[in-house]
């Protein structure tokens, strides 16, 4: 295990997450052993505005049913659960921290989906599947723990059938400046690594993925109010983290972004 492989599973992984998941389930009148993925909604989707930004994330990526996707840092599966319940999509998860992936797998068996989702713990840049294997390779608030961009751009374009789309909804660095740590991903610089919205659009087009759509979300993040999600994973500085994303926002040293890119037939 390298040295940033490390501080990414000690910052994500050192919290009781089963147990407050199902604390949180017992308060809302729901049989922790027996949730619907719905039921984990409020829980599972680790990013801001939850489970809306979530299908609309699907809705920009042109999610149908019957795609094999593969969930690129899945964290607690949230996402991987809604393709696959709501979309009708098979699903493969990745994410580098043993934790989450625990947390992942136990969820989607009590929720009656591990038929659909197979959930293992790799590393991006390093992905277990064979070529040209999946339809669609889902990737949210997860590249900014990456330091190889180029390598990440290339095992995505490997394991995505020609035709095959790549989408990615992710912070940016914008050209106000270095961002003001501490942030939702990172404590600080040892594990953060961004680039701009160019290089980034450079790099998938290096490795044979033409980009259908670069969109700046920054004002909708901006204006961006919680819908109906509980952290679960978040430090006790969660406050300080938000203010310090919000503030990066609104002064253009961050950038929010979402692509969509297609790799060449």
């Amino acid at each position: 295990m390298s040295d940033l492989e490390a501080v990414v599973q000690r910052y994500y992984g050192d919290r009781p997450v089963m147990q407050r998941i199902e604390d949180a389930l017992r308060a809302a009148g729901v049989d922790p052993e027996r949730p619907s993925h719905r039921d984990l909604w409020p829980f599972d989707q680790l990013h801001s505005r939850g489970i809306v930004a979530t299908r609309e994330h699907a809705e920009r990526a042109h999610i149908q049913t019957g795609m094999y996707v593969l969930d690129l840092g899945c964290g607690l599966g949230g996402a991987s659960r809604y393709l696959a319940a709501e979309c009708g999509c098979r699903v493969a998860a990745i994410d580098l921290t043993p934790n989450f992936v625990e947390v992942a797998r136990i969820l989607t068996a009590r929720c009656g989906l591990a038929d659909r989702i197979e959930i293992r713990q790799a590393n991006a840049l390093a992905l277990p599947f064979e070529d040209g294997t999946f339809d669609h390779v889902w990737s949210y608030a997860v590249t900014m723990n990456i330091p190889d961009k180029e390598g990440l751009g290339r095992e995505v374009a490997r394991v995505l059938k020609p035709g095959g789309c790549f989408s990615c909804n992710e912070i940016a660095q914008g050209t106000g400046g270095a961002p003001v740590f501490p942030l939702a991903w990172a404590t600080n610089e040892a594990s953060s690594f961004l680039v701009s919205p160019a290089v980034m659009r450079a790099v998938l087009e290096g490795n044979g993925l033409s980009i259908l759509e670069q969109v700046d979300l920054t004002a909708t993040r901006l204006g961006e109010k919680e819908t109906g999600r509980t952290p679960i994973i978040e430090l006790d500085d969660f406050s300080l983290r938000r203010q310090n994303l919000q503030s990066c926002l609104a002064d253009g040293r961050l950038v929010a972004q979402f692509i969509l890119a297609e790799k060449s037939g």
